[in-house]
Parts: C-alpha cells; structure tokens; sequence
C-alpha cells in the first residue's frame, strides 16, 4: 500500500512527518505545505497512493469527503477553524494538544511503537500551543528554522530527541544572539493602535520569528496583542496575551489558528501604488 503524507510546513507539521515515518514500515511520500497550496495538492497529487494522512492542516469538507470516498485516509488536525470536521470517523481532532502530539497518541494506540518519541511530541506541543513552559521547546523551533524541514526530519528520525547534541546547542546559541538582536530592533518600529473592543494592540512589519517577536512584543510592552504583517509572503500574524483570544480576527479573514496564536493571508499591495506615485515612477 503507497501512501502520501500531506502536512504543515512547521514545526508541528514536520514533527508529524517524523512520527509518521518512524511509525510505518513502508516509504511514505511527504510532502511539506501551506493553506494556499493544499487544494493543489489534493487535486492533482493522489493518484498514485491508496493511502492518505493529512496532518496540521485541513481542506475543506466536500474535499474532505471526496478523498474519503476513494482512498484510506486519516485526518489529524487541532485547530478551531476545522472543528466540525470532527465528527468523520477518520478524524483526530482536538484543540487542546498539538497534531504532534494527537499524531504520537494515535499511532501509539494503533500499536505502533513510538514510545522514544514522547518527550520530542510534548516539546513540540508545548511550542504549538504557546505554552512555553519548557526552554527547549523554543529552542527546538530555531534548529528548524537552522536545519530547514528535510535536514530537520533526517535528524530526528535517525535518532530521537534526548537533548540537543553539542553542536547544535552551539547552533542555537548564536541563533538566540541574533534573534534577541532582531526583536530589540523590531521592536522599536512597532505602532501602537486600539481596536473597536477598546483593546490595545502594536503593528510591526517583519518576515522572519514571527511567533517569537509576537511573544517578545507582548512581554514587553502592555498592549492585548500583536500583529506582525509579513509584507513578502503577503501574511499576517497574530500574537496575544493568554486571556486574548485573537482566532476570531484571523477567521474573519480567511485564515485560522488558535486563541493565542493565528494567521491569516493579506492580500495587499500594501501602499505600494501610492508609494511609486509619491517619488514619481507611475
């Protein structure tokens, strides 16, 4: 049986891929992705498999429902925005864990022996869900951001997480330099605005550690929540203070997420028409 493994291209999503494959014994097609990309993918790219999981990311119903009709297919997903796709029974769903995490518990009920890769599955839950309740959680997000997905999954798939080696911990070191530098400078050009709701929240252009840099501006400073517009990938995300729930605002725009922690796409040109006219070029 072949099957593809559609998953987020985070790290919840690569941390899926690996217990997939850690969990299976046969070759497993992964393929790392968005929202934006997804409907291609499902369009045009399960021909050749009779097996599908889809993990941290979720088409739409009548997709959903398609798939279902025609291959074997497994749906792990936590996030509100596909909620009432729970009531498939080829559907893990749940807001309160990570889909690492209902990726570990599900295979490990299927019997699959996976139990070296528990504390791996928390760390990234506790990344996910904005916990932050262990250090390492952060610091396992900045090695793949170092590592990039592939190299990151080759990584942990040949050994699973008991610490960071040496070598990396040296990595993520320097790594913690320059994002401390990043956000300090950041956050100097944040604007500060209040919504309809009265609540405060700061505005900051930046294209990379956008999780983190949410978390350093809400720390330090008192608005309710962050909004940090990603002016390259045409994105938008959201960071809040634990009693914020900001999930609404991101689905109200066509994205999702969770209550601390959401995105939506932005497609806009983001002044751009009026700045060319203001210097004199259109």
């Amino acid at each position: 049986m072949s099957t593809i493994h559609i998953t987020h291209n985070d790290l919840d999503g690569v941390g899926c891929a690996i217990l997939v494959k850690a969990a299976l014994n046969e070759p497993v097609h992964t393929v790392f992705t968005d929202h934006d990309h997804l409907d291609a993918i499902i369009e045009n790219g399960l021909t050749d498999f009779s097996s599908v999981i889809i993990t941290d990311i979720a088409p739409s119903e009548a997709q959903l429902e398609r798939i279902a009709g025609e291959k074997e297919l497994l749906l792990i997903d936590h996030h509100k925005s596909s909620e009432d796709l729970a009531k498939h029974p080829f559907v893990v769903h749940s807001i309160e864990k990570c889909a690492t995490l209902l990726t570990y518990e599900k295979l490990s009920s299927m019997g699959h022996d996976i139990a070296a890769y528990e504390d791996f599955a928390r760390c990234v839950n506790d990344f996910d869900l904005w916990l932050l309740k262990r250090p390492d959680s952060l610091q396992m997000n900045m090695l793949l951001t170092l590592y990039g997905l592939d190299r990151f999954e080759k990584r942990f798939l040949a050994e699973p997480y008991k610490g960071f080696k040496p070598e990396e911990t040296l990595l993520i070191e320097l790594e913690q330099e320059r994002r401390h530098s990043y956000m300090q400078n950041a956050f100097k050009n944040i604007r500060r605005f209040t919504d309809p709701d009265g609540q405060k929240f700061a505005v900051v252009f930046a294209e990379t550690n956008t999780s983190e840099l949410g978390n350093y501006i809400i720390v330090n400073s008192d608005v309710d929540y962050a909004l940090i517009i990603n002016a390259q990938r045409g994105s938008a995300s959201l960071r809040s203070r634990k009693e914020v729930d900001i999930s609404q605002i991101a689905v109200r725009n066509g994205g999702g997420g969770h209550k601390n922690a959401a995105g939506f796409p932005l497609k806009v040109d983001f002044g751009l028409t009026e700045i060319l006219k203001k210097i004199g070029i259109a």
